[in-house]
Formats: structure tokens, sequence, C-alpha cells
């Protein structure tokens, strides 16, 4: 698992890491922790992993989107909402950084996302949305799984790569 209970950035801040001004000031590179160095390792040897945004539509009202739960990383169907939850703050901060990209209108060619359709989670969430829509002037009757796909990006590689060198000098 390449997250651990709490975010694990060992910044000891409130994660108010999106602050534009703050990442000027630092010239130095990315620091990361292992957990996120063996998550981009990981993700560079596969590519590409999936990712999903639970939203919800409105039939009546055509502008009406609404983000619930984002991003949703999944490592099988039975995960649960804190499992989701600490892996999407971990995946967030990755973005922020500026080590990976989180697109949800890119999905995975070829990939099923049978973990994400069958997930208990996801029948959660169509159900609260279900009972929501029966309340009167309740905004959001239409539950939507969006299917994405989470990428490195040139830091991120480079940083994943720092990672393989090392692996491979310690089999030398």
């Amino acid at each position: 698992m390449p997250y651990d209970e709490h975010c694990s950035c060992g910044c000891g801040c409130d994660h108010n890491h999106e602050l534009p001004h703050l990442a000027e000031t630092h010239a130095t590179p990315v620091e990361v922790t292992k957990n996120q160095k063996d998550f981009l390792h990981q993700l560079s040897h596969s590519q590409y992993l999936p990712v999903a945004r639970f939203t919800v539509k409105d039939s009546r009202e055509e502008g009406f989107v609404s983000t619930a739960l984002a991003p949703v990383f999944l490592r099988s169907a039975a995960d649960d909402m804190n499992t989701v939850k600490e892996a999407g703050v971990f995946l967030q901060k990755l973005e922020n950084l500026g080590l990976i990209t989180l697109d949800y209108d890119i999905p995975l060619n070829g990939y099923g996302y049978e973990e994400y359709k069958t997930s208990s989670l996801y029948e959660y969430f169509c159900a609260t949305v279900a009972e929501g829509s029966t309340r009167p002037n309740f905004l959001g009757d239409t539950p939507v799984l969006e299917l994405g796909s989470i990428a490195l990006t040139e830091v991120g590689k480079k940083i994943a790569a720092t990672h393989c060198d090392h692996d491979q000098h310690h089999h030398m």
C-alpha cells in the first residue's frame, strides 16, 4: 500500500499546500516522502492508474453538477470511506506538488473499472442520491461515476526515475 493511515507528508502544517505564493518561494526540488516516492515509482511502471470522481447531476437543472467525492482511488471494491478519503488526500497532495495529473475525462483504454462500478462506496453514493432526490427542492437526482486516469507529470517522472536508479544500486 503506497499510502499510510495519515497523510505522512511530515510537514506538520494543516495542508494548505495549494497556496501559490508559497510554491514560488521554494526554488529547491520537491521534497517527497517514501510513500509518495513508492507510489510515483509504481505509477511509472504501470504508466497510468485508474481514478474516479463521484458527481451528482440533476435531470431538471441542466447546468447543475456537484462533486460528491474526488479523487476516488480504489484498491478493491470493499474499500471503505476512510481508506478512500486518505487515498484522496494523498493523491491530491501529489497533484498539488505538480507530480501527477488527475484526469476525470480520460478513462483508461480497455480497463473495465469493475471495482469502481461494483464498490460498496458507489452503491452507498447512489442510495444517498436516490434518498436525497425524494426531498422537495433538493438538487441532484442523478449519480454519475466519472472514470479517469492518474498519470505522472515530467517532474513526477524524474522523481520516479531517481527512485529506480537508487534501487538498481542496491542490487549490484
